[in-house]
């Protein structure tokens, strides 16, 4: 991928005129505007998702939802507005390849996962997916909660959001780390009893014939791709960290699921051991992961695996959060950190493809933005400026192809190149150098509390759709 460049042209025209909405074009947020124009961007610096130099002095012409031309020579387009960008940064949209917007802003133990009503997640999951949009995520990536209802609304325009490919339910057996059950409901046979199957959340499934019917489930849901609890989790009870959830032919049988219909499986995993099962069985995307050995690391990047590394989750400020603090949960998350305390330079040396991941659950909304601000500044620290935008922008675009001919969204994401979706940033200096312009902050837990979106991120596009325009 890259971008097209035209250095012999002088000065070129480009008749297009393309009925798309603009939204807030003088103002944060607006009225909706039809308008019967292309949009010419002007005057900017771009960085393309992927090379870590910026395409200086560019002009980046929008036609309906795509971009149509990025050009370092002037552009001349019939009925174009033209957007002056005033030498700022254009950029991708971000992405961020593991969420939890239904999990996020109602409960903060899976135990009150059990009391949550429909629609208070409903409520909280809109208002995070607008959250998202306005601090500059044009796509998600949801690793566990319902179905492509909400993504619908917002496809629709009835409600703000970015993107979203969702996994639906989390799969997982009993007792794994999808197990969310309380004492009485784990004595039922029936798994209705359990909120977290009756919202579509969690489904446990024992064996083969369960995990086909759970990932049938989560299809006739509109999930896009699947998820599977491979091994045992920091956050939850039931489960040792050590633990092993599937076998490889129990995974296995997600992965012909998901190939019946032309997708992918992705898993929780953190030990060696059932990271390398489920490379056995097939799957082309790994969430957290941090307890491999350099050997695994290296296979991951020669198989080109994809990797949702939380990289704020190996900081021992974890062990603050009194979720992590509980006696069942603190020895795992030691243990957890013990075991990663050598994967920064595994990875600096084999280079895999790591996605952005903040992956917030059982937190508030505030709690969220700060988790969300310290990834981007802890990634950075790790991996550089430039190992951050890409990783949250053209790789997890990358990961959305994954999802085959069940891709809601066709098109490329997180690049600036001709046919790309038009997903847009304009922001206030040069985030290869400084990343606070899109929030990175170094304050955690002790960050304080802020308001929705950024001052420094100007304008926002999604779809060609104007959400956000501070330069006039």
């Amino acid at each position: 991928m890259g971008v097209q460049f035209h250095p012999s042209a002088s000065l070129k025209t480009v008749a297009a005129a393309s009925a798309f909405v603009i939204v807030g074009l003088s103002a944060s947020q607006g009225v909706a505007q039809e308008e019967d124009f292309p949009i010419l961007f002007t005057n900017v610096h771009v960085f393309d998702g992927v090379n870590e130099q910026r395409i200086e002095n560019a002009n980046v012409l929008v036609v309906d939802n795509l971009i149509a031309e990025v050009s370092a020579e002037p552009l001349a387009v019939a009925n174009a507005r033209i957007i002056d960008g005033g030498g700022r940064t254009l950029m991708p949209g971000l992405i961020d390849s593991h969420t939890h917007i239904y999990a996020t802003g109602v409960f903060q133990t899976f135990a009150g996962l059990q009391a949550a009503k429909w629609d208070q997640i409903g409520a909280v999951a809109t208002e995070n997916a607008a959250d998202y949009l306005y601090d500059g995520y044009t796509t998600i990536r949801d690793t566990g909660g319902m179905g492509s209802g909400l993504r619908e609304l917002i496809d629709q325009g009835v409600v703000e959001g970015p993107r979203i490919y969702t996994a639906g339910a989390a799969i997982g057996p009993t007792s794994g780390h999808g197990d969310w059950r309380n004492p009485v409901q784990r004595s039922f046979e029936t798994i209705p009893e359990d909120m977290g199957a009756r919202l579509n959340m969690s489904y446990v499934a024992d064996g083969i014939d369960e995990i086909r019917k759970a990932s049938r489930l989560n299809f006739a849901h509109g999930a896009s791709f699947l998820k599977l609890m491979a091994g045992g989790g920091v956050s939850s009870e039931l489960d040792p960290l050590w633990s092993i959830a599937y076998g490889v032919d129990e995974i296995a049988a997600a992965v012909e699921a998901a190939s019946f219909f032309d997708t992918y499986v992705t898993v929780h995993a953190y030990t060696d051991e059932t990271v390398s099962m489920a490379l056995d069985a097939g799957v082309k995307s790994l969430e957290h992961g941090q307890m491999v050995t350099e050997e695994t690391v290296k296979r991951i990047a020669d198989e080109g695996i994809f990797w949702a590394l939380n990289v704020a989750g190996m900081d021992p400020q974890l062990l603050g959060h009194p979720n992590y603090a509980m006696p069942t949960v603190k020895p795992k998350l030691e243990a957890y950190l013990e075991g990663s305390e050598n994967l920064v330079s595994y990875i600096k040396k084999y280079n895999p493809k790591i996605v952005h991941n903040v992956d917030t659950v059982l937190s508030t909304i505030g709690f969220g933005r700060a988790h969300r601000d310290f990834e981007k500044y802890y990634f950075a620290e790790l991996f550089g400026n430039h190992g951050f935008l890409v990783a949250a922008t053209s790789t997890g675009g990358e990961l959305a192809q994954l999802t085959g001919r069940r891709n809601p969204y066709p098109n490329k994401l997180g690049v600036i190149e001709a046919g790309a979706y038009a997903d847009i940033l304009l922001v206030d200096g040069n985030p290869l150098e400084d990343l606070s312009v899109l929030g990175a902050n170094p304050q955690w837990f002790d960050a304080a509390p802020r308001d929705r979106g950024f001052d420094t991120i100007r304008l926002i596009m999604k779809d060609g759709v104007v959400y956000k325009n501070t330069l006039d």
